[in-house]
């Protein structure tokens, strides 16, 4: 039992799990929120153009609406986040930042009228800073780890598309346009 106890207070205190553990955990508090109240989940929504939408720059990416949607975006922020992760530990913090804001204010500025909520976006742009990372460096970790991600995740680009089914279609694809920019302003030439 100490194993596990310590397991546990490991991954929360110490670096470089706690970067990924506590939003995890953020991420399992928000989607309780959702399902228990969908009023405050629209409340801490993400919704353009809006006073009210401003507050989801900081909220949106821990509120999901279900647990179907938990598990959509759960395992791909631990497992791309990791990935982003392994650059650099002393940089993490600043690349996930700028993605989840520049997501966010992307979203904000050119996102459908509607609540956005969830860590799609932010994931979407861990793939892109992936791939955009891969193709500035071009060295062979870099590029075996983006073969990697369009491999297992890059079935994930169809999100993109604009979609009917209420899918943030649009905040997959700023997403994606900011890791990729994150990467440009890091890495370029």
């Amino acid at each position: 039992m100490d194993d596990v106890t310590g397991l546990i207070a490991r991954l929360f205190t110490e670096p470089p799990s706690y970067y990924l553990s506590w939003p995890a955990t953020a991420m399992v508090a928000g989607t309780l929120i959702g399902m228990i109240s969908k009023g405050a989940a629209a409340q801490l929504a993400l919704v353009p153009r809006t006073g009210a939408g401003l507050l989801g720059l900081i909220t949106e990416p821990f509120v999901h609406t279900s647990l179907s949607h938990l598990a959509a975006n759960l395992p791909p922020f631990l497992i791309l986040g990791a990935l982003v992760l392994r650059r650099g530990e002393a940089q993490f913090p600043a690349v996930a930042l700028a993605i989840a804001l520049g997501q966010g204010v992307l979203l904000w500025l050119l996102g459908r009228r509607a609540a956005h909520v969830g860590m799609s976006g932010v994931v979407f742009g861990f793939l892109g800073y992936l791939l955009a990372v891969a193709w500035f460096t071009r060295t062979g970790t870099d590029l075996l780890v983006a073969a990697g991600v369009l491999l297992f995740y890059g079935s994930m680009l169809a999100g993109v598309a604009p979609a009917r089914d209420g899918t943030s279609w649009d905040g997959h694809l700023l997403g994606l346009i900011a890791g990729l920019g994150i990467a440009w302003f890091r890495y370029r030439a």
